[in-house]
């Protein structure tokens, strides 16, 4: 059984009953695996609805899309996606490198997608190509995605003497690096202390951000996760009077972060996830659909959020910021016209 198994958007169970294929049709079922809910990649799925539409596909008989998740408890993932794999559905989608890896373990012949995930290295050639079952989108094959904001973090705070970081330790991904990680030489060249603070599920990310005032950091970063976890984290680095910097554009745009710097375009890149799915549904060998290596980064500012925390950061951030969010800004649903992930939230959800 899988753990969750819900429509996307508002759609109720009546409502799915009475969209139900006709008899003697049998639908071909688009599965995503997920960590769990969340809003960033509801509309994900939203967008990879619609352009699947828009290609001439219909989901009022031919197709099913259906979501699953792991309801943010990492050791689901494995059983979920090789029950995923047993139901043979015509394409797997993921988000996540943990959702990613588990659906690669599960199965070497059914059509996987991916949405973001880095940890590909190792189904691709030179070129891109897939080497196994698996191609989509990726947000970066070569460590910047998960390296650059403690770049931009140590120029936003040229002072710190200490840097937190916060990371999950029922993340199988971060528990592969061993104390600082690949932060290592960057901190020692920078003369910074680095301090790494691990939490176990949602209900332990406040005892984690204490520890990190307790050891009097200058600032935090924290490690790519769930985006399920980024509202928490916001909330409790403000709690703390923490600044501190995600992955994420919406730790800072939606959820009240200092900093964020990297992924802005989710949204737009699951519309380009959507091509893929179309073309394995059409029957193009996936051995001519080499992944497209994505890095729309941005660098994202809550002024708001400096203001509350006292802290005041470097001019010549502030100048290369792509958006800075001013105090009493609404952020919530962003303005129309701001890039990725903030312009498809601020539109009505796909059915």
């Amino acid at each position: 059984m899988l753990a969750i198994c819900r429509p996307l958007a508002a759609q109720t169970a009546s409502e799915a009953v009475a969209r139900a294929d006709p008899p003697g049709t049998a639908p071909r079922v688009i599965a995503y695996l997920g960590p769990g809910p969340s809003e960033s990649n509801r509309l994900c799925m939203n967008e990879v609805r619609a352009g699947l539409e828009q290609a001439g596909w219909s989901f009022d008989g031919p197709l099913r899309l259906e979501w699953n998740d792991a309801a943010n408890d990492p050791a689901r993932f494995a059983p979920l996606a090789q029950a995923l794999a047993a139901r043979r559905p015509a394409v797997l989608l993921a988000t996540e490198n943990l959702a990613a890896e588990a659906l690669m373990n599960a199965t070497r012949e059914l059509p996987i997608v991916m949405l973001g995930p880095t940890n590909l290295h190792k189904v691709l050639d030179a070129q891109l190509r897939p080497l196994a079952n698996v191609t989509g989108v990726t947000l970066g094959l070569k460590g910047q995605f998960f390296l650059k904001p403690m770049e931009v973090l140590l120029q936003a705070f040229p002072q710190a003497r200490r840097i937190g970081m916060i990371s999950n330790g029922d993340h199988a991904g971060h528990e592969r690096h061993k104390d600082l990680g690949p932060f290592t030489d960057m901190l020692l060249q920078a003369g910074v202390e680095g301090v790494r603070v691990r939490f176990s599920g949602e209900a332990g990310v406040a005892a984690a951000w204490d520890e990190l005032a307790r050891r009097q950091v200058d600032a935090v970063m924290i490690w790519p996760d769930s985006s399920a976890l980024l509202g928490e984290h916001a909330r409790q680095a403000l709690r703390v009077r923490l600044p501190a910097i995600a992955h994420t554009s919406w730790f800072a745009t939606r959820h009240g972060g200092l900093l964020s710097y990297g992924a802005i375009g989710r949204v737009s890149m699951c519309g380009r996830g959507a091509h893929y799915v179309d073309q394995v549904l059409r029957g193009r060998p996936l051995a001519e659909l080499p992944v497209e290596e994505l890095y729309e980064a941005a660098l994202v500012v809550n002024l708001d959020t400096a203001e509350r925390i006292g802290v005041t950061l470097p001019p010549a951030l502030l100048a290369r910021a792509d958006r800075l969010i001013r105090p009493g800004e609404v952020t919530l649903p962003p303005a129309a016209g701001t890039p990725g992930d903030a312009k498809a939230a601020a539109q009505a959800p796909s059915r």
